[in-house]
């Protein structure tokens, strides 16, 4: 009897409760879920700003990257002004020592060899003059090409410029040709003319590297 009243009872209190859980009134804020999804969404917008980051990063990379390469073109066009005006200046020394040979029946360039001590000129003060001239104008050249060289060569490490197989295999070519200009017996005649090829050679590779990095631009 009593397990019986139990089970009556607990079935009337559960229908209680149902009925009291049919009749509560609650009231729930849907937009919350949709603030969490937005939330969530927005975490996926916010790479947006990641990417507009990287973008002016680039842009400003870009600007800098074209204003060295700028510098880098003018200053390959100095140098080749330089290996001009450097041509110029030797055919002058050329002409002058020839000229001083000449001048006092010494020997001429052709029969000097290009080595230190070979070479001794006689001169007048006005041709001494010319000469020291020159000297001051090749040394100054010399001088001036090598700083504006140290300059090329930090913008091309900071370009980041990748250059045609051709232009390295002519590099390569030019440090052959001087390493054997060094250890060949010249007279003074040979060296000038070898001296005026290399030159010119020198010239037409910085045209060539002018040329690639301007295709950079």
């Amino acid at each position: 009897m009593n397990l019986g009243h139990n089970l009556e009872s607990n079935e009337h209190l559960s229908n209680e409760l149902t009925k009291d859980e049919n009749e509560t009134l609650l009231d729930p804020e849907p937009y919350s879920i949709f603030l969490g999804i937005v939330g969530f969404l927005g975490s996926v917008a916010s790479i947006a700003g990641y990417i507009e980051f990287r973008k002016q990063r680039n842009i400003q990379r870009r600007d800098s990257l074209k204003k060295t390469i700028h510098e880098a073109k003018d200053l390959l066009m100095a140098l080749e002004v330089d290996t001009m005006q450097l041509e110029v200046s030797l055919r002058k020394l050329e002409f002058i020592l020839e000229q001083g040979g000449n001048m006092f029946q010494s020997s001429s360039c052709s029969d000097i060899k290009l080595q230190f001590g070979t070479c001794k000129p006689v001169y007048t003060l006005l041709g001494f003059n010319k000469f020291d001239e020159v000297s001051i104008e090749l040394n100054r050249l010399v001088g001036k090409s090598f700083e504006t060289t140290s300059d090329l060569l930090q913008k091309l490490y900071n370009s980041d410029i990748k250059f045609e197989n051709e232009i390295y295999d002519d590099l390569i070519n030019l440090q052959k040709r001087l390493n054997a200009l060094l250890r060949e017996d010249l007279t003074y005649q040979e060296g000038f003319k070898k001296y005026y090829e290399i030159i010119v050679f020198t010239k037409d590779i910085l045209r060539l590297i002018r040329i690639q990095i301007s295709r950079n631009l």
